[in-house]
């Protein structure tokens, strides 16, 4: 892009030529619309200076103008060095082909019509700046090109010469080992000297052979083990005298399966046939465990191209594969978490417009009409869709643990009758809660509790899917003695409640159960589990004060035992009484949301609530604005994510021009910012969407009062 003086470098500079000042101004304007820098000339002569000086990227040429005209003017800016790779193009009211061809004759690329269609000028400006960009790059890699092909001839002359150079070496050694032919007895010493050093690279061999931690083994072009180093002998626990002159394929290594040993016999024939063979293949152990062989066999060939023998080689990639495996399930399961969180924050838009719209249509029924409680129902839904934004939030890591005193039998409820519509009808759910509802008080985050108990409740039911069977979930209290501290140190004395969920399906052996809560360990199939549903769950329970034990055997069901302290703390419960009034007052507030939604209910709300509101939808628009009226707004409503200027870098550039201004921060995504990050950056309030009309209020009215003081 042109770089002239006074310009922003990343913005394309545009040159408009036209006599008529105001053809001018509409040009300039449609321009800087749309991001153009644009500079003015009123004539040829004056155009030509411009250009030359400026270098712009563009040229907008009038015809008919005073002095040279359009064609004349082209014609002198093409016959410039500097000017002449600028693209013109003619606007004018001579539609004639005859003026359209001497227009591209002068040098122009293109030629619009007056009065033009501002759509199809900036289509036509696109192209050619791009069309430009395009020129400017083809004839860069022409030039790197011709450099490369240059310095490549220039190699291949050096190459040439010292080629030269070593043939006459060459020919100069051959003169010499003839001169020397004569001397037999030197020769023979050589030669048992190469005999010598033979048998030693020969013991060499045979000691790297067996130090050597690969899996190696020497055939005949027929495949029988010819040899094999004392690494493959350990590893298969066979004896020398076992398997030496058998087929390799009938060895130890290959007893996973016959159809293993059909793919090495395969092997061993293309490598006598002279390729080279390597497969990834499977060996189990005296403990029955599965290993992983990175197998490869080749050739040993004669100078004549003859197989002398067969060379094999393993080597053992249960722990490389391992760790692959665990890469790509934590990529998975970021790439999860980053969709889920961005599907959250999406929701938090539409939920803020929803839970904002609703209240407000409330505030306009009267107690007593029917549809009254439609509108409450569809306000308390969208509570509960805020919460499942937090579970979605919780799962992507990307919301705060909040500790509070939390019923567990509300949350059973809660999870039963979610379940109760997605399992089958062969799982009988049965609940026994054998404490006061009251007495089951934690304290712990809601939605995570929410998640552990979902997770368990999930694996039972898998583990019931086929015959189906009852899921029990029971709440009972306990006291942390030393004896229950004892079987389970990280609890502390004190009262504790057992939250139990058992299931009676296939259960698990005693090594089965001792990795469950390792990250990654599934008994699930392939693709039907991540592994991280157990060990997730016993972080939440740790992180909280708890601990979880296990019990299964096979076919004998699996029960969880959660511990978690009692609290003291009491849940706090909204009053009975009518709510205050809604703070009001008459300030004048500037609103900026790149939702339009939100735009338009968050100015109903704030207007109904006294204040006089310019809501906008860009960032930039806000600045402007605010820039050219400081004083004529008392607070600054911004969203985090916006494009253009994000919340957070609107908020400096205001804070800039006004030391003073109060501004709220709106956000669904605690990852951009969090309450305790506004503070530090001058934010007065932070908001988290979804929000409601109370919420907004007093947030409002709040920020207003810590810079204005409370209004007479």
């Amino acid at each position: 892009m042109s770089a002239a003086i006074g310009n922003d470098p990343l913005k394309p500079v545009i040159l408009a030529v036209d006599d008529d000042p105001n053809n001018l101004a509409v040009v300039r304007d449609c321009l800087q619309e749309c991001n153009y820098t644009v500079l003015v000339a009123e004539d040829g002569e004056s155009a030509v200076t411009r250009a030359d000086y400026a270098l712009p990227d563009l040229i907008l040429l009038d015809v008919m103008m005073p002095g040279i005209d359009g064609f004349e003017t082209c014609r002198t800016l093409k016959a410039r060095e500097s000017t002449r790779h600028i693209p013109v193009i003619f606007m004018t009211a001579l539609a004639e082909t005859g003026h359209k061809v001497k227009g591209l004759e002068a040098g122009g690329v293109d030629y619009i019509t007056k009065p033009f269609q501002r759509e199809e000028l900036l289509a036509r400006i696109a192209v050619h700046l791009q069309l430009r960009d395009l020129t400017s790059r083809l004839q860069e890699a022409k030039e790197t090109l011709e450099k490369k092909v240059a310095e490549r001839t220039l190699d291949l002359a050096i190459a040439n010469r010292e080629l030269e150079d070593e043939i006459a070496v060459r020919q100069a050694a051959q003169e010499q080992l003839q001169a020397k032919a004569v001397i037999l007895e030197e020769k023979l010493a050589e030669l048992q000297q190469t005999q010598n050093a033979l048998g030693k690279s020969e013991r060499k061999f045979r000691a790297i052979f067996d130090q050597t931690f690969e899996l190696m083994g020497l055939l005949t072009p027929d495949g029988l083990l010819l040899d094999a180093n004392q690494a493959a002998l350990n590893y298969c626990g066979a004896k020398e005298s076992a398997v030496i002159g058998k087929p390799f394929w009938e060895t130890p290594w290959w007893s996973y399966s016959e159809a293993q040993r059909g793919n090495v016999r395969e092997a061993v024939a293309m490598a006598a046939a002279g390729g080279i063979v390597r497969f990834e293949a499977k060996y189990r152990d005296a403990d029955n465990k599965i290993h992983y062989i990175d197998f490869s066999i080749k050739p040993l060939m004669d100078d004549d191209g003859n197989v002398l023998m067969l060379i094999s080689e393993g080597r053992d990639i249960t722990t490389s594969k391992k760790l692959e495996q665990e890469l790509r399930q934590a990529q998975k399961m970021e790439a999860i978490g980053t969709l889920a969180a961005g599907i959250a924050h999406d929701f938090n838009n539409i939920l803020t417009s929803i839970v904002g719209n609703t209240e407000m249509a409330l505030s306009n029924i009267p107690a007593g009409e029917p549809v009254r409680r439609n509108i409450e129902r569809v306000l308390e839904s969208g509570s509960r869709a805020t919460d499942l934004v937090k579970q979605i939030l919780t799962f992507s890591r990307q919301s705060e643990q909040e500790l509070k005193p939390v019923l567990l039998a509300a949350i059973i409820n809660e999870v039963v009758n979610l379940l109760r519509s997605t399992l089958p009808s062969t799982i009988d759910i049965r609940t026994a809660i054998d404490i006061p509802p009251e007495d089951a008080l934690v304290m712990a985050d809601p939605i995570q509790l929410h998640q552990v108990l979902m997770n368990l409740c999930t694996n039972a039911a898998h583990a019931m899917r086929s015959d189906g069977g009852v899921l029990a979930i029971t709440l009972n209290e306990v006291m942390a003695d030393d004896s229950l501290i004892s079987r389970h140190p990280s609890l502390k004395p004190g009262p504790h409640v057992i939250l139990t969920v058992s299931d009676t399906g296939h259960g698990m052996d005693s090594s089965t159960v001792g990795r469950i809560f390792d990250p990654y360990f599934t008994t699930k199939k392939p693709g039907e589990g991540t592994g991280l549903g157990l060990s997730v769950t016993l972080g939440i329970v740790q992180s909280q004060g708890g601990t979880i034990s296990v019990y299964s055997e096979p076919g004998q069901g699996t029960s969880f035992q959660i511990y978690l302290p009692k609290t003291d703390a009491k849940i706090a419960h909204s009053a009975n009484k009518a709510e205050d009034p809604l703070p009001t007052g008459k300030e004048r507030i500037l609103f900026v949301d790149d939702e339009q939604l939100l735009v338009e209910m968050a100015q109903e709300m704030l207007n109904a609530l006294g204040y006089h509101v310019v809501a906008v939808t860009s960032s930039l628009e806000t600045l402007e604005r605010f820039q050219a009226q400081p004083f004529a707004y008392d607070l600054l409503i911004t969203d985090m994510t916006m494009p253009g200027l994000t919340g957070r870098e609107l908020s400096r550039s205001i804070r800039a021009i006004r030391p003073d201004m109060p501004i709220i921060m709106c956000s669904g995504f605690t990852e951009f910012i969090n309450a305790a990050e506004a503070k530090e950056a001058g934010i007065s309030e932070f908001l988290m969407k979804p929000y409601s009309t109370a919420s907004l209020a007093k947030a409002v009215r709040k920020a207003l009062d810590e810079v204005f003081g409370q209004p007479e």
